[in-house]
């Protein structure tokens, strides 16, 4: 199957902080959006977390529910099962100066008559008893309102993106 995408909108940070935002991304030209979260460097070890910009701003309710594999390396792997969530957290983790990837389909973001759904798969880095380790991942997820999401936060609460970006597609 192939994709056409077109480029909608994009943020940056080369400054640490602890949010980085897409506002006015989503609308009803697209009902699937395709999310880039690259990770370029952290201030330390940390865990992204996703959450979405509806009318009254970045939505921290409990209404995120997702399930995540995670894959620490070829014999280690783990899963996460989590309802009624402020966020979808987990998205992506890292650790140490090295960064990482997320690439997330949004669906039906802006339809105000249905819930946002998400899938994504994730790499990134950790240290595993000092020894530098490929991390990855892959998960679904859904936003239980069904309202217009108009934009997508990368939120960081234990540590600071120093150097990311978040890139916003239409899929055609």
């Amino acid at each position: 199957m192939s994709e056409s995408l077109k480029f909608i909108k994009k943020s940056s940070t080369t400054s640490a902080t602890s949010s980085l935002e897409v506002t006015d991304c989503f609308s009803s030209s697209y009902d699937v959006y395709k999310v880039i979260f690259e990770i370029n460097s952290m201030t330390a070890e940390g865990v992204i977390a996703v959450r979405l910009i509806d009318g009254s701003g970045v939505d921290s309710t409990a209404n995120y529910d997702y399930a995540i594999k995670h894959i620490k390396d070829t014999t280690s792997s783990s899963e996460s099962r989590v309802t009624g969530n402020t966020s979808w957290n987990n998205i992506w983790y890292g650790e140490g100066s090295v960064g990482g990837f997320v690439v997330m389909y949004v669906h039906n973001p802006y339809n105000s008559s249905s819930h946002t759904f998400m899938n994504f798969k994730n790499t990134g880095h950790y240290l595993a008893s000092s020894t530098s380790t490929m991390y990855g991942g892959f998960g679904i997820g859904v936003h239980r309102v069904a309202e217009e999401i108009t934009g997508i936060a990368a939120i960081q609460t234990s540590s600071r993106l120093e150097n990311a970006n978040i890139l916003v597609y239409g899929v055609e």
